[in-house]
């Protein structure tokens, strides 16, 4: 079992962004069939469903929590939380804002886009995955021991 001193985020899915007319079509979604694509693909779905709220670059805003950097996904809801649920993996993490998020539209993505996103904002911290993050992967990957 992987253990992260850090507190590392799994997953960004606060509001999402309306995309503008001329956005191009996001990946298919499906399974990933390699780390590098899945990541890519969640950096794409991070821009468009989750940085209007999280920020770009996951530092958080008046709106959302950081999700990227020391002070992502504590252990503990923060006071006024909308979160009522302790995070003690990464797989707690990908649970609940899969039926949480996007804030404007809980639950309205696919599997294979929260797993993408979580993907590459797991690595926007510094986690290197092995294989296409799966719930499997996530249950290992220990936030909070």
């Amino acid at each position: 079992m992987r253990s992260l001193l850090l507190l590392v985020p799994a997953v960004v899915f606060g509001c999402a962004k309306t995309p503008a007319a001329t956005t191009t079509p996001g990946p298919a979604a499906g399974p990933a069939t390699s780390v590098s694509a899945q990541v890519d693909q969640g950096k794409q779905l991070y821009g468009e469903k989750c940085a209007k709220c999280h920020g770009d670059a996951g530092q958080g805003t008046s709106k959302a929590p950081p999700v990227v950097g020391k002070d992502a996904f504590p252990e503990k809801p923060r006071q006024g939380a909308k979160r009522d649920v302790d995070f003690h993996t990464a797989a707690d993490v990908f649970a609940w804002t899969s039926k949480h998020m996007p804030g404007n539209a809980p639950g309205s993505l696919s599997t294979d886009e929260y797993l993408a996103i979580f993907a590459f904002d797991l690595t926007a911290n510094g986690v290197k995955l092995d294989k296409p993050l799966d719930a499997a992967a996530a249950q290992a990957i220990v936030l909070h021991p």
